[in-house]
């Protein structure tokens, strides 16, 4: 079978690695770190040179994040490009993210991320709509809006003040059609919801009330999945879902389905002065194949490349800038049917599956290292927790002393899985079933994770899993992601990148979540420590103390191992052509959220334009 060949390509490299570690302990480790070699990965021959020699090279070839917005000259037009259509352009009332996308160029939102400057974001929340806040009670957040914003100068704004009545206006669409909002609002079928409601008091003040002090609430409204800013004339002034009207950095001025996207630079944007292109143009090129030879023949300026082309690239046109991306904050699954006759139900079967899974392994054959080290790129190799290791600050590393007990969870050990499977009276291993999507939506690569990750559980007769690969819109979403651990056996699948990670902890693990897959229908089997924990640091105003829950959580979810969170990840590396200015330089935060705090700060360098 295909799935088992695919496993069994990698098994070299398991042998390799077993026993070894593809880390160092602690955050702050940035160098080349173990992962095997010598096998069909590993570069192969090294051109004469040694890992060394090859080190410093590539250091000479990183680019180094040069500010130049002192040289900055205003002008140009981005050549970009985008890999999809939308569904709609309503970002209050689609079904879909990608509306979410688009709006973030052009309605603003109550505040907006800090960027970090050569250095990655620490998810820092600065003015954006709203110039100031207080909290005058825990429960109260009043935000002044800036008075010198304005909509768009077309019918039937006509550069018309942006206030504070278009911002109940947004938070109202939200709260009643967004899919997002059981991530915030406080609804009957959703009563663990945050916000109780916003009002507004003068034409540039807002009011939110939530039940309970709320941590992440600045944030929240930063993201671009929740409240963006809509005017009110939205409602029956024009078509939100084909058109819209602007009171962010760029204009909407060209949208052809399934062809293109143009932005423009908004003149009667508040911060239009310090925006240097023109504009950005997005022809819709869902092909990675056709991205890549139009990023080749100059007419993309920055590419998505996978990790397999970065080096060949770099190769082929040296002159190319190549930035080492900050860790990902994405942390997707491996979960369980929770049904009352599941073997799931039983942390000592958790804890075992855990077991089976290599780390190291599964980090070098998605994430390239044998070939990255071969070449002397630098990278990081980290395990995620129950959290995903790009939360700097927050993330517990699994292989450090200050995971504890839970620290043997996260180790590749076969022997010791068995063991527990034995005591919880399966000494011949589980047959159940395992379910995946081998659609789009999660991507080219997931299915092939997917399968590396059935082949670890299967070794030695630990785990007899047979495939199912259901539907994605009739089976999957409704029976397995949203089904509340109402389904036997095993699932692999996505998680949302939240900005905060509270939207993570509570959506996924608390019992009460929106996507819980931790207890059978939210009532049997709840885990109360995990619940209280969640619930505390969510209420926590003192940064210090939230940080210590979060991180006493993960401990305790590396002991009861609710669901197997995706092994790890290490460093990835975006390329440009030069002629990009700034590329690099302001980090984002949330790359769907950011479009006012790097789009706006990149340039046109006319004078090492070779396209």
């Amino acid at each position: 079978m295909e799935r088992d060949n695919y496993w069994n390509r990698r098994i070299s490299r398991r042998r390799a690695l077993a026993g070894l570690t593809a880390g160092t302990a602690g955050v702050a480790a940035l160098g080349l770190v173990g992962c095997g070699g010598g096998d069909d990965d590993g570069g192969g021959d090294s051109g004469g040179k040694t890992i060394e020699q090859k080190q410093e090279e590539v250091k000479s070839i990183l680019w180094q994040r040069t500010d130049t917005t002192a040289q900055a000259v205003p002008g140009g037009i981005y050549a970009g490009y985008t890999t999809a259509d939308v569904t709609n352009l309503d970002p209050l009332a689609s079904p879909s993210f990608t509306a979410n996308v688009v709006g973030s160029w052009v309605y603003p939102r109550l505040t907006k991320y800090k960027p970090g400057n050569r250095v990655p974001a620490k998810g820092e929340v600065e003015p954006y709509l709203a110039e100031k806040w207080e909290q005058p009670e825990p429960t109260k957040l009043v935000l002044k809006l800036r008075q010198n914003a304005v909509w768009e100068d077309r019918a039937p704004l006509n550069k018309r003040p942006i206030d504070a009545d278009d911002v109940v206006f947004s938070w109202k669409k939200f709260a009643a059609l967004s899919t997002s909002r059981k991530d915030l609002v406080m609804l009957p079928d959703n009563p663990t919801g945050p916000v109780i409601g916003v009002e507004a008091t003068d034409k540039n003040t807002v009011v939110f009330t939530t039940q309970f002090p709320y941590a992440p609430l600045l944030s929240a409204l930063a993201y671009s999945r929740y409240v963006q800013i809509m005017p009110r004339e939205s409602d029956g002034g024009y078509d939100p879902k084909n058109e819209t009207r602007s009171g962010g950095p760029f204009m909407l001025s060209n949208y052809q389905r399934s062809v293109k996207f143009e932005y423009r630079k908004n003149p009667n944007y508040w911060g239009a002065k310090d925006i240097f292109f023109d504009g950005y143009d997005f022809p819709i090129i869902p092909e990675y194949a056709a991205g890549l030879a139009q990023f080749r023949a100059k007419k993309v300026w920055s590419f998505a490349a996978t990790q397999d082309d970065v080096i060949q690239q770099k190769k082929d046109f040296p002159e190319l800038l190549l930035d080492q991306n900050a860790m990902g904050r994405t942390c997707w699954m491996t979960y369980f049917g929770l049904q009352p006759d599941s073997p799931f139900r039983d942390p000592r079967v958790r804890q075992a599956a855990a077991l089976m899974i290599d780390r190291d392994t599964w980090i070098d054959t998605f994430g390239n290292t044998s070939k990255y080290k071969a070449e002397g790129y630098p990278f990081e190799v980290r395990y995620h927790s129950h959290i995903s290791s790009g939360w700097e600050g927050l993330w517990v590393d699994p292989k450090s002393a200050e995971m504890g007990d839970a620290a043997k969870n996260f180790a590749y050990n076969v022997a010791e899985a068995k063991k527990l499977l034995s005591a919880a009276g399966y000494a011949n291993g589980i047959e159940t079933e395992i379910r995946w999507i081998t659609t789009g939506q999660y991507g080219t690569t997931f299915p092939n994770q997917a399968e590396v990750l059935k082949g670890m559980m299967e070794e030695g007769g630990a785990f007899k899993l047979k495939v199912i690969n259901p539907d994605y819109a009739t089976d999957y979403l409704t029976n397995i992601y949203f089904g509340k651990a109402n389904f036997k056996g095993i699932a692999i699948g996505a998680t949302t990148q939240f900005p905060e990670v509270d939207q993570f902890l509570f959506a996924y693990y608390h019992s009460q979540g929106s996507r819980q897959k931790v207890v059978f229908q939210g009532k049997d089997g709840i885990d109360i420590k995990s619940d209280q924990l969640i619930e505390a640091q969510r209420k926590e105003l003192d940064t210090a103390k939230r940080t210590q829950l979060i991180k006493d959580w993960q401990k305790h979810a590396g002991v009861q191992m609710p669901v197997v969170p995706y092994p790890g990840q290490a460093n990835t590396f975006s390329l440009a052509w030069p002629w990009l200015g700034n590329f690099g330089v302001n980090r984002a935060w949330d790359t769907e959220s950011d479009r006012q705090t790097v789009e706006t700060r990149l340039w046109f360098d006319k004078s090492k334009f070779t396209g």
